[in-house]
Protein backbone atom coordinates (compact mmCIF):
# COMPACT_ATOMS: atom_id res chain seq x y z
CA UNK A 1 0.00 0.00 0.00
CA UNK A 2 1.27 3.85 -0.57
CA UNK A 3 2.08 5.34 1.94
CA UNK A 4 -0.40 8.42 2.73
CA UNK A 5 0.72 11.92 2.27
CA UNK A 6 1.82 13.63 5.42
CA UNK A 7 -0.79 16.53 6.40
CA UNK A 8 0.86 17.33 9.52
CA UNK A 9 -0.90 14.89 11.83
CA UNK A 10 1.60 12.47 11.62
CA UNK A 11 1.54 8.77 13.49
CA UNK A 12 3.41 9.52 16.45
CA UNK A 13 2.80 8.69 19.98
CA UNK A 14 1.96 6.36 22.53
CA UNK A 15 -1.97 7.90 23.40
CA UNK A 16 -1.79 7.95 26.56
CA UNK A 17 -3.62 5.42 29.06
CA UNK A 18 -5.96 3.91 26.06
CA UNK A 19 -9.65 4.12 25.21
CA UNK A 20 -10.48 6.04 21.88
CA UNK A 21 -8.99 9.66 22.34
CA UNK A 22 -5.22 9.03 24.03
CA UNK A 23 -3.80 12.04 26.20
CA UNK A 24 -6.19 14.28 27.25
CA UNK A 25 -5.44 18.13 26.61
CA UNK A 26 -3.94 17.71 23.37
CA UNK A 27 -4.76 14.12 22.13
CA UNK A 28 -1.47 12.37 22.24
CA UNK A 29 1.55 13.69 20.39
CA UNK A 30 0.71 12.62 16.87
CA UNK A 31 -2.72 12.08 16.97
CA UNK A 32 -5.08 14.67 16.10
CA UNK A 33 -9.10 14.63 17.43
CA UNK A 34 -11.42 15.47 14.71
CA UNK A 35 -13.18 18.80 16.68
CA UNK A 36 -16.78 19.86 14.97
CA UNK A 37 -15.62 23.13 14.43
CA UNK A 38 -12.38 21.63 12.55
CA UNK A 39 -12.05 21.88 8.70
CA UNK A 40 -10.81 18.23 7.89
CA UNK A 41 -8.38 18.13 4.92
CA UNK A 42 -9.92 16.62 1.51
CA UNK A 43 -9.64 12.79 1.54
CA UNK A 44 -6.95 11.17 0.05
CA UNK A 45 -7.06 10.90 -3.83
CA UNK A 46 -7.92 6.95 -3.46
CA UNK A 47 -11.44 7.96 -2.31
CA UNK A 48 -14.37 7.94 -4.13
CA UNK A 49 -16.27 10.81 -1.58
CA UNK A 50 -14.89 14.83 -2.08
CA UNK A 51 -16.02 15.47 1.32
CA UNK A 52 -14.59 13.27 4.71
CA UNK A 53 -17.25 11.57 7.30
CA UNK A 54 -17.38 10.89 10.89
CA UNK A 55 -17.13 7.12 11.08
CA UNK A 56 -17.79 5.04 14.46
CA UNK A 57 -16.49 1.30 14.21
CA UNK A 58 -18.04 -0.59 16.13
CA UNK A 59 -15.88 -4.00 17.20
CA UNK A 60 -14.78 -6.40 20.18
CA UNK A 61 -18.20 -7.72 22.17
CA UNK A 62 -18.20 -10.28 24.44
CA UNK A 63 -18.48 -12.84 23.35
CA UNK A 64 -16.66 -16.08 21.54
CA UNK A 65 -15.58 -14.26 18.66
CA UNK A 66 -14.37 -11.01 20.43
CA UNK A 67 -10.24 -11.23 19.45
CA UNK A 68 -11.33 -12.12 15.54
CA UNK A 69 -13.61 -8.49 16.06
CA UNK A 70 -11.21 -6.49 17.14
CA UNK A 71 -8.65 -7.38 14.35
CA UNK A 72 -11.29 -6.53 11.86
CA UNK A 73 -12.23 -3.38 13.61
CA UNK A 74 -8.92 -1.95 13.48
CA UNK A 75 -7.98 -3.14 10.21
CA UNK A 76 -11.07 -1.05 8.95
CA UNK A 77 -10.41 1.55 11.29
CA UNK A 78 -6.81 1.95 9.48
CA UNK A 79 -7.93 1.89 6.15
CA UNK A 80 -10.75 4.51 6.57
CA UNK A 81 -8.64 7.01 8.13
CA UNK A 82 -5.99 6.47 5.58
CA UNK A 83 -8.38 7.90 3.08
CA UNK A 84 -9.21 10.80 5.35
CA UNK A 85 -12.04 10.03 7.47
CA UNK A 86 -12.47 10.57 10.89
CA UNK A 87 -13.08 7.48 12.67
CA UNK A 88 -13.39 6.46 16.03
CA UNK A 89 -12.61 3.11 17.15
CA UNK A 90 -15.06 2.14 19.63
CA UNK A 91 -15.10 -1.42 21.31
CA UNK A 92 -18.98 -2.49 22.29
CA UNK A 93 -17.67 -4.39 25.81
CA UNK A 94 -15.67 -1.52 27.08
CA UNK A 95 -16.56 2.29 28.30
CA UNK A 96 -14.75 4.58 26.02
CA UNK A 97 -12.08 6.77 27.56
CA UNK A 98 -12.45 10.35 25.67
CA UNK A 99 -10.33 13.41 25.93
CA UNK A 100 -11.89 16.54 28.03
CA UNK A 101 -15.24 13.98 27.55
CA UNK A 102 -15.71 15.46 24.30
CA UNK A 103 -17.39 13.15 21.84
CA UNK A 104 -15.52 15.19 19.08
CA UNK A 105 -12.30 13.98 20.34
CA UNK A 106 -13.29 10.09 19.69
CA UNK A 107 -13.00 10.59 15.60
CA UNK A 108 -9.40 10.61 15.35
CA UNK A 109 -7.65 11.46 11.41
CA UNK A 110 -4.01 10.07 12.80
CA UNK A 111 -3.31 6.42 11.81
CA UNK A 112 -5.01 3.73 14.85
CA UNK A 113 -2.58 2.87 17.49
CA UNK A 114 -3.37 -0.32 19.77
CA UNK A 115 -4.13 2.13 22.60
CA UNK A 116 -7.57 2.44 20.53
CA UNK A 117 -8.47 -0.34 21.31
CA UNK A 118 -9.23 -0.68 25.68
CA UNK A 119 -7.48 -3.33 27.95
CA UNK A 120 -9.52 -6.00 27.75
CA UNK A 121 -9.97 -8.97 30.98
CA UNK A 122 -8.21 -11.91 29.05
CA UNK A 123 -5.39 -12.20 26.96
CA UNK A 124 -6.27 -11.08 23.09
CA UNK A 125 -4.84 -13.27 21.04
CA UNK A 126 -6.73 -14.00 17.95
CA UNK A 127 -6.07 -17.44 17.14
CA UNK A 128 -7.16 -18.76 20.93
CA UNK A 129 -11.44 -17.96 21.77
CA UNK A 130 -11.59 -15.70 24.49
CA UNK A 131 -12.85 -17.52 28.14
CA UNK A 132 -16.33 -16.43 27.93
CA UNK A 133 -16.52 -16.94 31.95
CA UNK A 134 -14.23 -13.89 31.88
CA UNK A 135 -15.98 -11.70 29.65
CA UNK A 136 -19.45 -12.69 31.85
CA UNK A 137 -19.27 -9.23 33.82
CA UNK A 138 -18.76 -7.44 31.13
CA UNK A 139 -21.92 -8.23 29.62
CA UNK A 140 -23.81 -7.62 32.77
CA UNK A 141 -23.07 -3.97 32.69
CA UNK A 142 -23.67 -3.35 28.79
CA UNK A 143 -27.24 -1.92 27.54
CA UNK A 144 -29.26 -4.08 26.46
CA UNK A 145 -26.76 -6.87 26.09
CA UNK A 146 -25.12 -5.59 23.17
CA UNK A 147 -23.12 -2.14 24.49
CA UNK A 148 -20.99 -0.76 26.99
CA UNK A 149 -21.89 2.33 28.94
CA UNK A 150 -20.70 5.88 27.50
CA UNK A 151 -20.53 4.46 23.66
CA UNK A 152 -24.16 5.49 22.33
CA UNK A 153 -23.01 9.35 22.08
CA UNK A 154 -20.06 8.47 19.89
CA UNK A 155 -21.92 5.99 17.77
CA UNK A 156 -24.82 8.65 17.97
CA UNK A 157 -22.25 11.62 16.30
CA UNK A 158 -21.29 9.31 13.57
CA UNK A 159 -22.51 9.80 10.37
CA UNK A 160 -22.27 5.56 9.99
CA UNK A 161 -21.27 3.15 12.49
CA UNK A 162 -19.16 0.38 10.50
CA UNK A 163 -20.70 -2.58 12.25
CA UNK A 164 -17.88 -5.14 13.00
CA UNK A 165 -18.64 -6.95 16.02
CA UNK A 166 -19.86 -10.69 15.61
CA UNK A 167 -21.43 -13.80 17.79
CA UNK A 168 -25.05 -12.82 18.90
CA UNK A 169 -24.34 -9.03 19.10
CA UNK A 170 -23.69 -8.37 15.34
CA UNK A 171 -24.39 -11.76 13.50
CA UNK A 172 -27.33 -12.34 15.09
CA UNK A 173 -28.83 -8.48 14.71
CA UNK A 174 -28.34 -7.33 18.33
CA UNK A 175 -26.22 -4.65 17.67
CA UNK A 176 -28.29 -3.66 14.69
CA UNK A 177 -31.47 -3.29 16.24
CA UNK A 178 -29.86 -1.38 19.27
CA UNK A 179 -28.57 1.44 16.21
CA UNK A 180 -31.90 1.34 14.54
CA UNK A 181 -33.81 2.10 18.27
CA UNK A 182 -31.85 5.08 17.92
CA UNK A 183 -31.91 6.19 14.59
CA UNK A 184 -28.24 5.61 13.85
CA UNK A 185 -27.22 4.55 10.24
CA UNK A 186 -24.78 1.56 10.13
CA UNK A 187 -23.37 -1.11 7.86
CA UNK A 188 -23.86 -4.71 7.07
CA UNK A 189 -27.14 -6.73 7.05
CA UNK A 190 -30.63 -5.74 8.75
CA UNK A 191 -31.74 -7.50 11.80
CA UNK A 192 -34.16 -9.38 10.00
CA UNK A 193 -31.48 -10.96 7.31
CA UNK A 194 -29.11 -11.38 10.60
CA UNK A 195 -32.27 -13.61 12.00
CA UNK A 196 -32.12 -15.59 9.06
CA UNK A 197 -28.42 -16.12 8.20
CA UNK A 198 -27.37 -16.62 11.92
CA UNK A 199 -29.76 -19.76 12.25
CA UNK A 200 -28.07 -22.39 9.75
CA UNK A 201 -31.61 -24.61 9.69
CA UNK A 202 -33.32 -22.33 8.55
CA UNK A 203 -30.74 -20.36 5.98
CA UNK A 204 -30.68 -24.10 4.59
CA UNK A 205 -34.32 -24.47 4.42
CA UNK A 206 -34.47 -21.16 2.32
CA UNK A 207 -31.97 -22.47 0.08
CA UNK A 208 -33.40 -25.72 -0.41
CA UNK A 209 -36.70 -24.33 -1.32
CA UNK A 210 -35.06 -22.51 -3.98
CA UNK A 211 -33.37 -25.60 -5.45
CA UNK A 212 -29.58 -24.92 -4.02
CA UNK A 213 -27.85 -27.77 -3.11
CA UNK A 214 -26.74 -28.32 0.35
CA UNK A 215 -25.14 -31.12 2.89
CA UNK A 216 -28.33 -33.50 4.32
CA UNK A 217 -28.77 -32.60 8.21
CA UNK A 218 -29.82 -33.17 11.31
CA UNK A 219 -30.63 -31.50 14.08
CA UNK A 220 -29.53 -32.23 17.75
CA UNK A 221 -31.48 -29.53 20.64
CA UNK A 222 -29.64 -28.74 23.96
CA UNK A 223 -32.11 -30.37 26.08
CA UNK A 224 -33.09 -33.64 24.04
CA UNK A 225 -29.59 -34.84 22.87
CA UNK A 226 -29.89 -38.22 23.25
CA UNK A 227 -33.17 -38.56 21.81
CA UNK A 228 -32.28 -36.58 19.06
CA UNK A 229 -29.24 -38.72 18.30
CA UNK A 230 -31.29 -41.73 18.26
CA UNK A 231 -33.42 -40.64 15.44
CA UNK A 232 -30.58 -39.93 13.22
CA UNK A 233 -30.23 -41.25 9.88
CA UNK A 234 -27.26 -39.57 7.66
CA UNK A 235 -24.65 -41.76 7.64
CA UNK A 236 -21.19 -41.44 8.85
CA UNK A 237 -18.54 -39.44 8.49
CA UNK A 238 -20.42 -36.08 10.02
CA UNK A 239 -19.58 -32.79 10.50
CA UNK A 240 -21.18 -31.30 13.96
CA UNK A 241 -21.15 -27.48 14.64
CA UNK A 242 -23.61 -24.81 16.47
CA UNK A 243 -26.81 -24.72 14.97
CA UNK A 244 -25.83 -20.63 14.70
CA UNK A 245 -22.63 -19.00 15.03
CA UNK A 246 -19.64 -18.29 12.59
CA UNK A 247 -15.79 -18.71 12.94
CA UNK A 248 -15.93 -22.50 13.21
CA UNK A 249 -16.05 -22.13 17.00
CA UNK A 250 -17.61 -25.70 17.85
CA UNK A 251 -17.05 -27.37 14.87
CA UNK A 252 -15.70 -31.13 14.54
CA UNK A 253 -15.50 -34.02 12.37
CA UNK A 254 -16.57 -36.80 13.24
CA UNK A 255 -15.96 -41.12 12.16
CA UNK A 256 -17.07 -42.99 14.98
CA UNK A 257 -21.08 -42.46 16.49
CA UNK A 258 -19.70 -42.98 19.75
CA UNK A 259 -18.14 -39.62 19.59
CA UNK A 260 -21.53 -37.62 18.46
CA UNK A 261 -22.62 -36.79 22.01
CA UNK A 262 -18.90 -35.09 22.70
CA UNK A 263 -18.88 -33.48 19.77
CA UNK A 264 -22.93 -31.80 19.82
CA UNK A 265 -21.68 -30.99 23.65
CA UNK A 266 -18.77 -29.34 22.35
CA UNK A 267 -21.06 -27.37 19.52
CA UNK A 268 -24.11 -26.68 22.27
CA UNK A 269 -21.48 -25.34 24.94
CA UNK A 270 -21.76 -22.12 22.64
CA UNK A 271 -25.05 -21.57 23.39
CA UNK A 272 -26.88 -23.23 20.85
CA UNK A 273 -28.23 -26.47 19.64
CA UNK A 274 -26.11 -28.62 18.02
CA UNK A 275 -26.35 -29.51 13.82
CA UNK A 276 -25.50 -32.73 12.29
CA UNK A 277 -24.61 -32.83 8.57
CA UNK A 278 -23.37 -35.14 6.03
CA UNK A 279 -19.86 -34.85 5.31
CA UNK A 280 -18.94 -34.32 1.56
CA UNK A 281 -14.81 -34.26 1.07
CA UNK A 282 -13.67 -31.77 -1.55
CA UNK A 283 -12.34 -28.95 -1.53
CA UNK A 284 -13.37 -25.56 -0.06
CA UNK A 285 -14.02 -22.18 -1.74
CA UNK A 286 -15.24 -19.10 -0.20
CA UNK A 287 -16.26 -15.93 -1.71
CA UNK A 288 -17.31 -12.17 -1.06
CA UNK A 289 -20.31 -10.21 -2.54
CA UNK A 290 -21.24 -6.66 -1.76
CA UNK A 291 -24.30 -6.03 -3.65
CA UNK A 292 -24.33 -6.64 -6.82
CA UNK A 293 -20.37 -7.45 -7.36
CA UNK A 294 -19.38 -10.24 -6.87
CA UNK A 295 -16.11 -10.49 -6.09
CA UNK A 296 -12.74 -13.83 -6.93
CA UNK A 297 -13.21 -17.13 -5.65
CA UNK A 298 -10.35 -17.97 -2.58
CA UNK A 299 -9.77 -21.56 -2.01
CA UNK A 300 -8.47 -21.68 1.91
CA UNK A 301 -5.06 -24.84 2.09
CA UNK A 302 -4.52 -26.20 4.94
CA UNK A 303 -3.32 -30.00 6.63
CA UNK A 304 -6.32 -30.30 8.57
CA UNK A 305 -9.53 -32.03 7.26
CA UNK A 306 -11.57 -29.26 8.24
CA UNK A 307 -10.81 -25.63 8.05
CA UNK A 308 -11.34 -24.88 11.91
CA UNK A 309 -11.42 -21.93 14.04
CA UNK A 310 -7.16 -22.41 14.70
CA UNK A 311 -6.11 -23.11 11.22
CA UNK A 312 -8.55 -19.68 10.14
CA UNK A 313 -6.55 -17.32 12.44
CA UNK A 314 -3.22 -19.40 13.56
CA UNK A 315 -0.33 -18.05 11.51
CA UNK A 316 1.12 -20.83 9.46
CA UNK A 317 -1.80 -23.28 9.78
CA UNK A 318 -3.24 -22.17 6.16
CA UNK A 319 -2.72 -20.76 3.67
CA UNK A 320 -5.22 -19.03 0.49
CA UNK A 321 -5.56 -19.28 -3.15
CA UNK A 322 -6.59 -16.43 -4.94
CA UNK A 323 -8.22 -16.70 -7.15
CA UNK A 324 -9.01 -20.63 -6.86
CA UNK A 325 -7.54 -22.68 -9.81
CA UNK A 326 -10.69 -23.87 -10.88
CA UNK A 327 -12.18 -24.18 -14.75
CA UNK A 328 -14.04 -21.66 -15.97
CA UNK A 329 -16.96 -23.53 -15.93
CA UNK A 330 -16.74 -24.28 -12.28
CA UNK A 331 -15.72 -20.75 -11.92
CA UNK A 332 -19.00 -19.31 -13.18
CA UNK A 333 -21.00 -21.82 -11.39
CA UNK A 334 -19.72 -20.40 -7.99
CA UNK A 335 -19.92 -17.18 -8.75
CA UNK A 336 -23.12 -17.34 -10.04
CA UNK A 337 -24.28 -19.61 -6.99
CA UNK A 338 -22.90 -17.03 -4.81
CA UNK A 339 -25.10 -13.91 -6.20
CA UNK A 340 -28.40 -15.97 -5.96
CA UNK A 341 -27.45 -17.05 -2.43
CA UNK A 342 -27.18 -13.42 -1.43
CA UNK A 343 -30.63 -12.35 -3.98
CA UNK A 344 -32.56 -15.21 -1.90
CA UNK A 345 -31.15 -14.41 1.39
CA UNK A 346 -32.39 -11.04 0.90
CA UNK A 347 -28.97 -9.45 1.85
CA UNK A 348 -29.11 -7.10 -0.79
CA UNK A 349 -26.57 -3.73 -0.88
CA UNK A 350 -24.71 -5.11 2.47
CA UNK A 351 -21.78 -7.95 2.64
CA UNK A 352 -21.76 -11.46 2.52
CA UNK A 353 -19.08 -14.37 2.28
CA UNK A 354 -20.41 -17.96 0.80
CA UNK A 355 -18.58 -21.18 1.53
CA UNK A 356 -19.13 -23.93 -0.83
CA UNK A 357 -17.89 -27.06 -1.00
CA UNK A 358 -16.75 -28.52 -4.35
CA UNK A 359 -17.20 -32.28 -4.43
CA UNK A 360 -14.67 -34.53 -7.31
CA UNK A 361 -17.80 -35.93 -9.07
CA UNK A 362 -18.80 -32.07 -10.00
CA UNK A 363 -21.37 -32.21 -7.00
CA UNK A 364 -21.04 -28.21 -5.73
CA UNK A 365 -22.97 -27.87 -2.44
CA UNK A 366 -23.46 -24.78 -0.46
CA UNK A 367 -22.62 -24.60 3.37
CA UNK A 368 -23.39 -21.22 5.03
CA UNK A 369 -23.11 -17.54 4.25
CA UNK A 370 -22.02 -14.88 6.94
CA UNK A 371 -22.98 -11.87 6.26
CA UNK A 372 -21.18 -10.31 8.52
CA UNK A 373 -17.79 -11.58 6.99
CA UNK A 374 -14.18 -10.68 9.01
CA UNK A 375 -11.93 -8.47 7.73
CA UNK A 376 -8.72 -9.44 9.26
CA UNK A 377 -5.32 -9.59 7.40
CA UNK A 378 -6.26 -13.28 6.88
CA UNK A 379 -9.89 -13.01 6.55
CA UNK A 380 -10.89 -14.20 3.07
CA UNK A 381 -13.53 -11.02 2.11
CA UNK A 382 -10.76 -8.86 1.05
CA UNK A 383 -8.62 -11.15 -0.19
CA UNK A 384 -11.78 -11.94 -2.62
CA UNK A 385 -12.33 -8.53 -3.39
CA UNK A 386 -8.21 -7.66 -3.59
CA UNK A 387 -7.79 -10.29 -6.67
CA UNK A 388 -10.82 -8.08 -8.56
CA UNK A 389 -8.40 -5.31 -8.40
CA UNK A 390 -10.34 -3.59 -5.02
CA UNK A 391 -8.05 -2.29 -2.49
CA UNK A 392 -9.03 -2.52 1.31
CA UNK A 393 -9.24 1.42 1.70
CA UNK A 394 -11.50 1.32 -0.94
CA UNK A 395 -13.68 -2.05 -0.30
CA UNK A 396 -14.52 0.04 3.20
CA UNK A 397 -15.07 2.98 1.65
CA UNK A 398 -17.97 1.15 -1.19
CA UNK A 399 -19.45 -0.30 1.98
CA UNK A 400 -19.74 2.58 3.75
CA UNK A 401 -21.54 4.13 0.68
CA UNK A 402 -23.54 1.64 0.14
CA UNK A 403 -25.19 2.04 3.49
CA UNK A 404 -25.70 5.92 3.58
CA UNK A 405 -27.58 5.54 0.37
CA UNK A 406 -29.32 2.48 1.92
CA UNK A 407 -30.55 4.95 4.66
CA UNK A 408 -31.65 7.46 2.16
CA UNK A 409 -28.88 9.65 3.03
CA UNK A 410 -26.54 11.80 0.75
CA UNK A 411 -23.47 11.14 -0.22
CA UNK A 412 -20.62 13.94 -1.52
CA UNK A 413 -18.94 12.57 -4.37
CA UNK A 414 -16.53 13.81 -6.89
CA UNK A 415 -17.55 16.29 -9.74
CA UNK A 416 -17.35 14.62 -12.58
Amino acid sequence: MQQRPNDGSGNGGNGGNGGNSGNSGNGGAGRRPFAAEEVLPRPHPSSTLSAPLRIAVLMGGANSERYASLSSGVAIARALRWVGHAVAAVDSAQAPIVADRRVDHAFLTAEVEQEDIPETPVSPTVAIPPDLDALAEVRSRQEDGVMAPGVLPILAAADVVFVTTFGDEGEMGNSQRYLEQHAIVYTGPTPEVCDLTFDKVRTKEVITEHGIDTPAWHLVRRDRIEEDLRELTLPAPWIVKPHAGGSTIGLSKVDDPAQLPAACRLAIAEGRDALIEEFVPGRDLTIAALGDRVFAIVEPLSDHEVFSYEAKYTPGESRKEVPANLSPEDTARVRRLTGQVHQVLGIGEATSRADFRLAADGRLVFLETNPLPGMTPRSSYPMSAAAEGVSFPELCEDIVVRALRRAGRSVAEPQG
